[in-house]
């Protein structure tokens, strides 16, 4: 793992951030400029947050005494490994995973042991379980589903961790969790030792304004809160959120599509006849590959000006899902490059 996290913004069909191909409705642009105008610019923002909250909680089917609002979900990344990590403990975690675990340990004295994630195979957890305790982990964090391939451990398996690793803090981080089958979110009254990170930069298409929220039982929010930087969510933030928050309906046909353009992707490339490259299936809004020919697909890709994460030193990508006909183009040209020319 690196402790490097990469920002590449390009000009182009921008498939490699995870970044939702769709902008925010006409009713609700709108109503973002109109609220724009009761903005107290010479003001302070809302430091407790209150309204951001109560609207976070009731889409989340929570309390809003159980959230922590961050300046993104990256943000309480860093609060909780800040309370939780000095020099020399270790943070549990999988390989591959998101690198701003990695960077907020290291910024902390802290090292990583990572377990690797069976893209091929069945996930074992007491195997998981069994090398974080060798590991003497004092903190677990893992993305579900996982970036960057997009697989994720059952629900099942996620009780056995919190139990196995009863005295210690568990973070699972569901930035793409509105793209997957169930969520943590319900058990965190259950296991006080559970922490559930979300985000609005994915599946609400709101990555510019940068909000996102650690959940947990109200013990553990009154534990972490006094760690929190003051106004750490600017006041525009807030009030983009909170119109956004009111518009679920809309976001949720979003990720109809977005589930069912990723899915008929990903059959659409099995169903090809395809040499040198692998797609595993996902449930988030990006596929994962891996192929011995991965330049090659990059540079055909970029000859249409489309950008994908290419990650380096290995032969493995990622691609966002974007709108039809961006996909289209993208399986298109995938055909070009690995698909079998029969005489």
């Amino acid at each position: 793992m690196s402790s490097t996290y990469q920002v590449i913004q390009e000009e182009g069909i921008r498939l490699n951030a995870n970044e939702s191909p769709f902008p925010i409705s006409e009713a609700c642009l709108k109503e973002v400029i109109e609220a724009v105008n009761t903005i107290e610019f010479h003001r302070y923002p809302d430091d407790s947050h209150q309204q951001l909250k109560e609207a976070y909680a009731k889409y989340l089917g929570l309390q809003k005494e159980q959230l922590i609002m961050g300046n993104g979900s990256d943000e309480m990344i860093g609060l909780i490994i800040a309370t939780q990590i000095k020099e020399n403990d270790c943070v549990y975690t999988m390989d591959p995973d998101f690198s701003m675990y990695d960077y907020y340990t290291s910024l902390h004295g802290g090292h990583m042991a990572t377990y690797e994630y069976p893209l091929n195979s069945v996930f074992d957890v007491n195997n998981f379980i069994e090398n974080g305790k060798k590991a003497n982990a004092k903190l677990v964090i893992f993305s579900n589903p996982n970036n960057p391939s997009g697989q994720c451990v059952s629900e099942t398996d996620i009780k056995k961790i919190i139990e196995a690793f009863h005295d210690r803090i568990i973070v699972i981080d569901e930035a793409y969790g509105e793209f997957n089958d169930f969520s943590m979110l319900p058990y965190l009254n259950e296991y006080k030792n559970l922490i559930v990170l979300r985000t609005m930069s994915k599946a609400f298409g709101m990555a510019a304004i940068r909000c996102g929220c650690m959940a947990a039982c109200e013990a553990t929010v009154s534990s972490l809160i006094s760690y929190k930087v003051p106004y750490n969510i600017n006041s525009f933030t807030q009030v983009c959120a909170v119109i956004l928050l009111k518009h679920t309906q809309e976001m949720k046909q979003n990720i109809d599509l977005l589930i069912k353009e990723r899915d008929t992707m990903y059959q659409k490339i099995k169903e090809a006849d395809l040499t040198d490259i692998t797609i595993y299936p996902s449930k988030a809004n990006y596929l994962y590959g891996t192929s011995s020919r991965k330049q090659e697909l990059l540079d055909a890709l970029k000859q249409h000006n489309i950008l994908i994460r290419n990650y380096a030193n290995n032969d493995s990508f990622r691609i966002s899902i974007g709108a039809p006909k961006e996909n289209e183009l993208v399986l298109e040209i995938m055909k070009s490059v690995f698909q079998v020319k029969h005489q």
